[in-house]
């Protein structure tokens, strides 16, 4: 099927609908994709928001190249890398977070890092789109008005805390200690007799919306710089945070080469750190050359190989990803470095289980647009896992990015004020003959990288439609084991663990674990575009 205008793919519907009524009033792919995050902060408010951080990448037809569009979230300016040295810390056994006792780098207002996405989406609002600000923000305000009511993921969000793996980790806060982190959250988000709500109840969404008209009418620069910044950097100093507002004054995305290379006869673009792109990469040169073992899709030698690859990448993302503006990341000398990965490819061949670190499971969403004017753009934003802090009256929660920041100085990631978090988020370009014929992103934490690399790969080597892509059984690599969803045969999981693989296989055809890859692909031959967007987390895909 053509398409006249564009293609929207993303995990919530009702986002998806928001950017396809752009297309249809004349909007290009940049129009499109901001009013579909605007409106993500609305209808999946504990992933994504206006206190949140994120990663975008944009394909520029005039320049005919890629562009990375970095808005982590920054350490804020009281911040120290001394600050909680002294105090007990420990590294969590299934998300890899620093964890105090008193969940200080989780929730509550020490959890805050300065909240970069609307500087970023003014900055590509101004650069890359043509309808005006307050259109693009106008049906998110609409929406906030109305109020959200309960679907069924964020009810069970609400009951069981499924987003934090029924936090079987007593120094995790389970999902009502997180909406009680500060006294705007908890008037929001439960009830006055304390409980949570249901599956179709509706929750007041007025100050958010209240907060949107504000920013529609004055721009970005009210929530830096205007009275709404006071406020905001009233607050959180007044709770004993750590952003000021020269922090807020200062932001500004980071527009940056993506890094590239070659795969068969394709160009694979993504991130540069401190966004893990690097990992996506090395995946892609570390199975280049096992073509033949791989050429049936989920046969054991592909599950193999595709087990060490992915074992591989995320060590090497946990023991060198960083802010590359306060740490050398050794990107060419260490993981794309050709001799190393010919080592590492020769391990493979021979059967070298190489030990793996530790993941995390995150609250984050994604959007993928692409027009037929050769617009396309890739925006993964998120709140890391929610802060739980809501300022009175502005209806948005902070995101709690410190919990990614390594208390214990002199290391990778070690603390320091302005420093970025390290980030899973790698929304991918495929180009071919210099051309995109593919972009993928995902949410869902460190699992992004698998779920990213596999569908692209589902794409390139097995000729699957976007939807196929991120449909197939799925595995990925964390916490030193490798999961497998139920599709996979059970044969196959046993001999990976006679090779010596730590492996979980549960009950789930579609393991909601697994990140929620998002798809839209270009046929060049008969000019048309194809979306999918992934069965584990429901989403929609809207041809326009």
């Amino acid at each position: 099927m053509s398409v006249n205008k564009g293609i929207i793919t993303c995990p919530q519907t009702i986002a998806g609908e928001a950017g396809a009524r752009i297309f249809e009033e004349g909007g290009n792919a940049f129009d499109a994709a901001l009013a579909v995050a605007f409106m993500q902060w609305i209808v999946d408010p504990f992933m994504t928001g206006l206190g949140g951080m994120g990663i975008a990448q944009i394909y520029d037809k005039k320049l005919n190249k890629t562009i990375a569009i970095n808005f982590a979230g920054t350490a804020g300016s009281k911040c120290s890398e001394e600050m909680w040295a002294n105090d007990k810390v420990t590294r969590s056994d299934v998300s890899n977070l620093f964890q105090f006792d008193d969940y200080r780098s989780e929730i509550g207002y020490k959890s805050i890092m300065t909240p970069n996405t609307l500087s970023a989406f003014n900055e590509i609002h101004k650069r890359y789109c043509s309808m005006p600000w307050a259109e693009l923000i106008q049906p998110s305000i609409e929406h906030a008005k109305k109020g959200l009511t309960v679907d069924s993921r964020l009810g069970e969000y609400f009951k069981t805390g499924y987003a934090l793996r029924s936090n079987i980790n007593p120094l995790q806060p389970n999902t009502y200690q997180r909406i009680s982190a500060s006294s705007g959250c908890k008037e929001k988000y439960l009830k006055s007799d304390g409980s949570v709500y249901d599956t179709g109840e509706i929750i007041n969404m007025k100050d958010y919306a209240d907060t949107l008209e504000i920013i529609a009418k004055n721009g970005a620069k009210e929530f830096y710089e205007g009275d709404l910044s006071k406020i905001i950097i009233n607050d959180i100093q007044k709770n004993g945070g750590f952003v000021t507002q020269d922090d807020l004054k200062n932001s500004k995305p980071d527009f940056v080469e993506p890094l590239i290379t070659n795969y068969l006869n394709y160009q694979i673009s993504s991130p540069p750190p401190p966004n893990t792109g690097m990992s996506v990469l090395q995946m892609f040169k570390l199975i280049e050359p096992f073509q033949n073992e791989i050429k049936n899709h989920s046969s054991y030698e592909y599950l193999k190989i595709i087990a060490n690859v992915m074992s591989i990448s995320h060590q090497d993302r946990l023991d060198y990803n960083a802010d590359p503006k306060f740490v050398d990341i050794p990107v060419d000398e260490i993981v794309l470095n050709e001799d190393r990965i010919n080592n590492k490819i020769n391990d493979i061949r021979n059967d070298i289980i190489p030990e793996i670190g530790n993941s995390a499971p995150g609250h984050t969403t994604h959007v993928n647009s692409v027009d037929t004017e050769g617009n396309w753009i890739g925006i993964t934003h998120t709140l890391g896992w929610a802060s739980g802090v809501i300022t009175p009256g502005l209806g948005f929660i902070y995101n709690n990015g410190m919990n990614l920041a390594d208390p214990r100085p002199g290391n990778l990631n070690s603390i320091a004020p302005g420093k970025a978090r390290g980030s899973n988020m790698v929304p991918t370009i495929v180009l071919k003959e210099g051309n995109p014929i593919i972009i993928c992103g995902a949410p869902g934490g460190a699992v992004i990288v698998s779920a990213v690399f596999q569908s692209l790969l589902n794409m390139i080597n097995y000729d699957m439609t976007a939807t196929e892509a991120v449909s197939a059984p799925r595995i990925h690599t964390e916490s030193g084991k490798v999961y497998l969803e139920s599709r996979i045969r059970t044969d196959f999981k046993d001999k990976l663990i006679d090779l010596g693989f730590d492996v979980v296989q549960e009950d789930y055809p579609y393991n909601p674990m697994m990140a929620r890859a998002q798809v839209v692909s270009y046929n060049p031959e008969n000019n048309t575009l194809d979306g999918g967007s992934d069965p584990r987390g429901g989403g929609s895909v809207y041809k326009v």
